[in-house]
């Protein structure tokens, strides 16, 4: 009686342990999903400063013709120059995440495309997107070039590691 007890609940644990996975899996895809979409709209958000920041010049050498307009072309000439410069590097990014893919397996130590469930925070290593939330989780898309990254890269559930005087304890890594 009691083996048939243990395998019924031997059995159970493993069909719950595929179902957790499974949905661990499935929220994966939809952090790599919601990743992209906010690199996008960060993307977009340059594009649009951009151009309204051509606009504009265009609009002031329509209107104006004095010796200010040199030096308000020389400062909005630069700021454009370094929005592009941020601009390149989201496409960059972006270019990351598109071609990480989600694998069949989950992770079991800290690498790029982790989740990284902490007693603080919810990472994940891929991009340096700004916060984002995937079915009320919030996360935090961290670039694998960062030393936070550094601190974390390799550690399983139930490591420590610090960053800047915090301790983070990793209570799941998939």
């Amino acid at each position: 009686m009691e083996i048939k007890v243990f395998g019924k609940v031997k059995a159970m644990h493993e069909l719950y342990t595929k179902e957790n996975a499974m949905k661990k899996l499935e929220f994966k895809k939809k952090v790599l999903d919601k990743a992209r979409e906010r690199q996008q709209e960060i993307i977009d958000d340059f594009q649009h400063r951009i151009h309204e920041l051509q606009s504009s010049v265009m609009n002031i050498n329509e209107d104006q013709h004095d010796i200010d307009q040199k030096s308000l072309d020389n400062s909005s000439s630069e700021l454009i120059n370094k929005l592009a410069d941020q601009l390149n590097f989201v496409v960059e990014e972006m270019n990351v995440l598109l071609k990480m893919k989600v694998d069949d397996r989950l992770h079991e130590k800290v690498s790029i495309g982790s989740i990284v469930e902490t007693d603080r925070k919810v990472f994940y290593p891929s991009v340096s997107v700004e916060s984002f939330s995937v079915d009320g989780t919030e996360l935090f898309g961290i670039s694998v070039k960062a030393p936070l990254y550094k601190a974390m890269s390799g550690k399983k559930a139930g490591d420590v590691f610090s960053y800047q005087k915090t301790q983070y304890r990793i209570e799941d890594v998939y």
